[in-house]
Parts: structure tokens; sequence; C-alpha cells
């Protein structure tokens, strides 16, 4: 069964309470609906009736997801942004520069002088590391060498070892008795 669209009046709601950010009661009163008090909680119950209905509603939840996709950062801007933090030089940087993160005018007997500080280059290729799955500095060496995995599963927490879990597949094995 194909859901109804929403009427004209059901449309400007949702645009004036998502789109407009308005209150509920003012995107009510907007919209064209016709509330005999005239009192501002009134105008409310009927915008909180209309919410509830599961075509406004869904319209609402829609128009919300859209609006957040727009103004998140999606996975290629953030890593182009690292990228160019680490690939501008420093000389480059100005004042008005997206890269800059701290301004420092200090006044003296020559002058006035600014200093730029810029994005910290190391901690930017940190960060796109992780973000690519390249980060291995919280990996230890015994997670990727079964023999180290097996002897540190006798040492206890107490005594200052970490215990992991093993990594990679699982080899099931059975010892047998001497000869």
């Amino acid at each position: 069964m194909k859901k109804r669209p929403l009427n004209t009046r059901q449309k400007r709601f949702v645009d004036n309470y998502v789109i407009k950010g308005l209150s509920i009661a003012e995107s009510v009163r907007r919209a064209g609906y016709i509330v005999r008090s005239d009192r501002s909680e009134d105008y409310s119950s009927v915008g909180c009736r209309l919410l509830k209905t599961p075509r406004v509603s869904s319209e609402v939840q829609k128009l919300r997801e859209k609006a957040f996709e727009k103004d998140a950062l999606s996975l290629a801007e953030k890593r182009s942004f690292l990228a160019r933090c680490v690939r501008t030089p420093v000389g480059e940087l100005h004042e008005g520069s997206d890269l800059a993160q701290e301004l420092v005018i200090t006044e003296g007997k020559e002058g006035t002088s600014k200093r730029v500080k810029g994005v910290d280059k190391l901690r930017a290729i940190e960060i796109d590391s992780k973000i690519a799955g390249d980060f291995y500095a919280d990996r230890e060496p015994q997670a990727q060498n079964p023999f180290l995995f097996i002897v540190s599963l006798s040492k206890t927490e107490a005594q200052g070892e970490r215990i992991l879990p093993p990594s990679g597949s699982v080899i099931e094995a059975q010892t047998l008795p001497a000869e």
C-alpha cells in the first residue's frame, strides 16, 4: 500500500518546524491551522498531535537526516583536510587560514609582530592513520606472535602484564603422550 503524501498544511508545518527552525506553535500558526482560542498552548497541542501522526513524523525524520548529512563532514573531507594540514608549508600559513590554530600578536619597540601557530602535522598524520586503519601503536608485539601470547597467558595482571586476546585464527591442537 502506497503512503499518502502530506497535505499542503502538513507540508508547510514540517518545513517551518524542521527547515526554518520555528517553534511548534509558530509552525502550526504559519502553516495555516486555525485554533479558536488563539492561545499559544493550543497551537502547541495541535503541533504535538501533528508530530505524532506517522506520515508527519516520518517526513520530519527524513528532513532531519538530510540536514544532518548535509552538515556532517564526509570521510573524504576529513582526510582531505588532514592531507592539507600535512602538505601546507609552515611559511604559507596566514592569519585567515583555516589551518591556523592560534594567532599571537606582540607589541614591542620595533612594532607589532604576528605569529601564526599551525596545525600539528604529526598529530594530523596520527589522526589520518587512525581513520585509515593503519594505526598500529595500540598493538603489542605479543599480539602478533602466538608463542609470546601463550607465554603471556601464564602471567597475571598483578605482575604488570596485560593479557591480550589471540589475534588471527585459532589453531586447535592436542598433545600426544611421550613414547
